[in-house]
């Protein structure tokens, strides 16, 4: 019975991680359309999806012994790193974006994957698994078809300046996963998102306000509805259940898992921009889809082996 408890119970919480990341992405991979479709200054945007979250997970985190929960780990200036880290991350993706296009702005940023698997160990002092890195190069692969064929197709005069954005929003990203990891599991979700919004306001808003000034920018209801939908859904809700996720998966494989963002991505950009991605883009999809199933299906049959 001992044994049995002790396969079982880190196979559930696997597998609740496998949930709350994939969930999670899944719901993201909407967000890159809705930039698109706002007209809204992108760092505008950004600080106010932030404060609405702040707002509603603030009351939450203090109920609930965020406080003590902070104290108690020894990790507050990691927190606030992670938090300045992943403000950097959405100015850089969100610039991606406008520059670009929905489709290479979400696919450079999830380079991060490959950056995790490349220095996790020597980070994180974790053992280098074969299987992991097999799916990371498919997943690459994947991310291949999409990309190439839209950098050939593209026709911004930003194009170079949204690639930079974007690689250097990919290194954010990962930056931000392996900093969290390290945290030893020791906060949860809504903790480290509220400090996401906390930095990111404090970072962001005096560019945010010379940059809404600068373009005389009026609001609308349209904008409003999508602050609404970034703040309680993308950021408050997904960003809390991806980060409490990785408490229970490794973050390679957690890396993996969030492919499934940038694959939904090109669904969402053709049905509410009308951006038509090509063949590749779907054939690219279902390589990075089999390299998530391909993770988690190991790591299934390593946490079934008998302890």
């Amino acid at each position: 019975m001992v044994t049995e408890a002790l396969t079982l119970r880190p196979q559930a919480g696997r597998l609740r991680g496998y949930a709350e990341i994939g969930g999670a992405s899944l719901v993201l991979g909407t967000s890159g359309a809705l930039l698109q479709i706002s007209s809204m200054p992108a760092t505008l945007l950004l600080v106010l999806r932030m404060v609405l979250a702040g707002l509603v997970l603030g009351p939450l985190v203090l109920l609930t012994g965020g406080l003590a929960e902070v104290r108690g780990s020894g990790h507050f200036w990691r927190l606030v790193l992670i938090g300045f880290t992943v403000s950097a991350e959405l100015l850089f993706y969100f610039a991606a974006i406008r520059l670009a296009n929905v489709t290479i702005g979400i696919a450079l940023e999830y380079m991060a994957p490959v950056y995790i698997a490349l220095v996790a160990p020597w980070v994180l002092h974790t053992r280098r698994e074969r299987s992991d890195m097999v799916a990371v190069a498919v997943a690459v692969a994947g991310m291949a078809l999409i990309v190439v064929p839209t950098l050939s197709l593209a026709g911004s005069s930003h194009m170079t300046a949204g690639v930079v954005c974007g690689t250097v929003a990919g290194a954010c990203y990962a930056t931000a996963l392996l900093l969290m990891k390290g945290t030893g599991g020791t906060i949860r979700g809504v903790t480290f998102t509220l400090a996401f919004c906390i930095c990111t306001v404090l970072l962001i808003t005096p560019l945010a306000v010379w940059q809404t000034a600068a373009s005389h920018y009026r609001f609308t209801w349209g904008d409003l509805g999508i602050v609404a939908v970034m703040g309680l859904v993308y950021t408050a809700l997904c960003f809390s259940v991806f980060t409490d996720g990785l408490r229970f998966v490794p973050v390679e494989q957690a890396g993996i898992l969030g492919y499934l963002e940038p694959v939904t991505a090109p669904v969402w950009a053709l049905l509410l921009v009308g951006e038509h991605p090509p063949l590749s883009t779907w054939l690219g999809g279902a390589l990075i889809i089999a390299a998530g199933a391909f993770a988690i299906a190991l790591a299934r049959a390593e946490a079934e082996v008998p302890v």
